[in-house]
């Protein structure tokens, strides 16, 4: 892999957390503090992944931290302009984005900045136990953290044919199987990844991909079950295990153009368990794509 900046940015937003648990806005700091315990062992630009039994050259390919969105807090809109600005800045300038938020709704202006910036279709993987395809609510509205899956479809080169939702499981509202029988969103559920192997995932996510030119991977730590991150918004038992995620992400982050993890809640945790996964997925992503 060429020389490419891995650039961290906090998206302290839970504006869009009108049903699930308001706290999310507080995670970029406790996931950055809780990264230190990782990036201590980053010695002479370099670091040993043990179970890989990998040493990794960060030289070419370093952690930089832009900071946070300039955050708007009476307006939607301008925080999501702001974001996706910043966005668009950090891949204009060759640099791959690692957003840190905020509840799930930050995932539409980094969605969209990638979209904007490539002429070519887009395709959106998504780890999650929700399907957040709510169109809009009197309770949330149309940018909530229920629905940047729906708005992500309604920008011009992204086909749900293209959408792949992993880990999604439990109870829905009944419209949702009329809309997925329509749509053809390719879907995973929990159930099923447990009944597969990491490659059998990894396979059927990247062959949704194959007629696209970028793709964004937003990472939803409730997809993991509440046993694992109890920091996060919601609860829905029956999610995945950490390592059944960190294996088929490591099969997908050199195929990314950009990526999320949102969520995470800081005042829900205990002894920041949920933020030392989210910590691992920040040095997993980066070290992976510095290895090939």
């Amino acid at each position: 892999m060429s020389k490419q900046v891995f650039g961290i940015v906090g998206f302290p937003w839970d504006g869009g957390a009108s049903l699930g648990r308001p706290g999310a806005r507080y995670a970029p700091k406790a996931v950055r503090e809780t990264a230190k315990w990782l990036k201590n062992r980053i010695v002479n630009n370099k670091i040993y992944n043990v179970e890989k039994r990998k040493l990794i050259d960060l030289s070419d390919n370093p952690i930089e931290d832009f900071g946070d969105i300039d955050i708007v807090a009476y307006s939607t809109e301008e925080t999501f302009k702001n974001a996706e600005n910043k966005i668009k800045d950090l891949l204009e300038d060759g640099i791959f984005p690692f957003i840190i938020g905020g509840d799930h709704s930050i995932s539409y202006p980094g969605i969209k900045a990638l979209h904007d910036t490539t002429d070519g279709n887009v395709a959106v993987i998504q780890f999650d136990a929700h399907l957040d395809l709510v169109d809009d609510s009197p309770v949330q509205g149309k940018y909530s953290q229920s629905s940047q899956i729906r708005r992500a479809l309604e920008l011009e080169r992204i086909s749900p044919k293209n959408v792949i939702q992993i880990g999604v499981r439990n109870y829905n509202y009944p419209w949702y199987h009329d809309y997925l029988k329509e749509t053809e969103i390719v879907q995973i559920t929990a159930a099923e990844v447990h009944q597969s192997t990491a490659g059998e995932v990894i396979k059927k996510t990247l062959d949704a991909c194959k007629d696209v030119e970028k793709i964004y991977l937003t990472f939803d730590i409730d997809v993991l079950d509440p046993a694992f991150a109890p920091g996060a918004g919601a609860n829905e038992p029956g999610g995945l295990t950490p390592v059944q995620c960190f294996s088929i992400l490591d099969g997908l982050y050199k195929h990314i153009d950009a990526m999320d993890i949102a969520e995470v809640n800081p005042l829900y945790d205990t002894h920041e368990i949920t933020t030392s996964i989210a910590a691992q997925i920040l040095f997993n992503c980066a070290t992976e794509r510095a290895s090939f």
